[in-house]
């Protein structure tokens, strides 16, 4: 433990920890039964970096984590192989969980000096963490169910799971970073973010992941892509507040791979996008076919990246 004080960093470690850390990666691979080789393994497909030998960072907690690695991969449910791959998603899923938690925390502290904030935050770990730790598994659980009931309904092809990918994109974002303020662009995106994310939960998708100012998500079919993209696009032109916003969707056969997808609906729908003017909506040929609801015109054949002879779709509401 750290000398310094009760607030030390050694504290503040043990506290977000929930034990000392006292264990070597030696002693730890002991007590779980697990080869050393295989725990750091496990350890770097979490996505932590390698310990040195003899450095005591591991806790009793993590040796009860790899025990239950062990008994995952004796009920024959994961091979060894499997176990990485899950491992290296709950990694990248809860480190970007744990930054969004550390963030907040930082704005609370605001320019505290840093042994007073650090004192904060071990009473904040004391207090919070226990509820903390029950939401997360609360939500984890809830988006298990979620996950669980798509899959079982959805349209398969070749063994993959026949999917609207689509993409709702910000115009002229980078023109826009360089005129606004801090606060005005964390404003925008997090409003941005959070109705795209609504819209899609509403007709039963899942936004697979947001890159700034893009947002890829996927749906059952072509029609509620299409819907929550149009919703998007006419919210913005609604709003003086709002930059204009273009969308793509594809639909097909995708890869799911560790919560993120793959495949040719994936590249039509970002390059459908680049290819919008503001305010619209393309889709490609197959999903043309699906949207008995809407206006559909074919646009000229064009030629993108990786698509020589692509042929957009514009999409409008029809009138009332």
């Amino acid at each position: 433990m750290s000398p310094s004080g009760p607030t030390g960093h050694g504290d503040l470690e043990e506290a977000l920890l929930g034990a000392p850390c006292t264990l070597t990666r030696e002693e730890v691979s002991a007590l779980a039964g697990v080869p050393e080789p295989a725990a750091r393994a496990v350890w770097v497909a979490m996505g932590f970096p390698e310990v040195a030998e003899g450095d005591r960072a591991f806790t009793e907690r993590d040796a009860e984590a790899l025990r239950t690695v062990v008994h995952l991969r004796s009920l024959g449910l994961v091979d060894s192989d499997t176990l990485l791959v899950l491992a290296r998603a709950m990694g990248q899923g809860l480190s970007r969980l744990a930054e969004a938690v550390v963030e907040v925390v930082l704005a609370q502290t605001g320019d505290l000096p840093v042994e007073q904030a650090r004192g904060l935050a071990v009473a904040a770990a004391d207090t919070a963490l226990p509820g903390l730790e029950q939401l997360v598994l609360h939500v984890w659980r809830r988006q298990f169910a979620a996950a669980t009931a798509r899959s079982l309904v959805v349209e398969r092809e070749g063994g993959l799971p026949v999917l609207a990918v689509g993409f709702v994109d910000l115009v002229d974002f980078t023109r826009s970073t360089r005129e606004w303020d801090a606060s005005t662009l964390e404003r925008t995106l997090e409003r941005f973010e959070r109705d795209v994310a609504l819209r899609v939960t509403a007709v039963g998708g899942r936004v697979v992941k947001t890159l700034g100012d893009e947002v890829l998500f996927v749906t059952g079919s072509a029609s509620s892509a299409v819907a929550v993209a149009l919703d998007t696009v006419e919210a913005h032109d609604d709003d003086d507040e709002l930059p204009s916003v273009r969308a793509g969707v594809a639909l097909g056969p995708v890869l799911v791979r560790m919560g993120d997808v793959f495949g040719q609906p994936v590249n039509l729908a970002s390059r459908l996008t680049d290819e919008a003017r503001p305010g619209t909506v393309l889709v490609d040929v197959v999903a043309s076919g699906a949207l008995p609801d809407y206006d559909v015109r074919a646009l000229r054949r064009r030629s993108v990246r990786g698509y020589r002879s692509l042929v957009p779709h514009l999409v409008r509401r029809r009138p009332a």
